[in-house]
């Protein structure tokens, strides 16, 4: 059996706009919101867990990328903004506060010294490993209440709101 939890934040945005503009179908809000909202609290805790030495999530999501990437972990800033979550601007920001804590250098690719590779240093790595199985287990937990079919069947459900997404850019 399944139970409603409570009301929400978002049930309450979309009952403000059935209030107030009761032509506009909000429906697809229920959905939506709640993913921009968990997305949202799920960066927040990320930067508030203990292990976390005081990134932002850019800054985790840049550094945990170069260290997945495996040796010598390092790659072009094209090839890291194909795999996080940031604007180019954003990823050149995020890319200066790291190379300015040492977490990560810079330098210049051998065939056209203009594009900078940026690699993981040492004191990045270690940062990285640190704290990233706290993460994973942040992850679980916010799953727990989720059966393995259950877990299964949201994972392809929003694969198939990512996919039309991805057409689209």
């Amino acid at each position: 059996m399944v139970t409603t939890p409570p009301a929400d934040i978002v049930d309450n945005l979309v009952a403000d706009w059935q209030r107030t503009r009761p032509q506009t179908r909000a429906d697809a809000i229920q959905v939506i919101g709640r993913i921009i909202w968990l997305g949202r609290q799920y960066e927040e805790a990320v930067t508030r867990m203990p292990s976390n030495p005081g990134l932002s999530y850019s800054d985790y999501d840049v550094i945990a990328t170069l260290r997945r990437a495996g040796s010598p972990h390092e790659l072009t800033p094209t090839e890291l903004g194909r795999r996080v979550l940031l604007t180019s601007g954003g990823l050149t920001a995020c890319l200066r506060r790291l190379e300015a804590a040492g977490l990560i250098s810079r330098r210049g690719v051998p065939e056209d010294r203009r594009r900078l590779l940026a690699k993981l240093t040492p004191k990045g790595f270690d940062l990285i490993e640190s704290f990233v199985d706290d993460r994973f287990a942040m992850a679980e937990e916010a799953l727990a209440s989720l059966d393995p079919q259950q877990r299964a069947t949201l994972e392809i459900l929003l694969r198939r709101l990512v996919s039309p997404i991805d057409e689209a850019t």
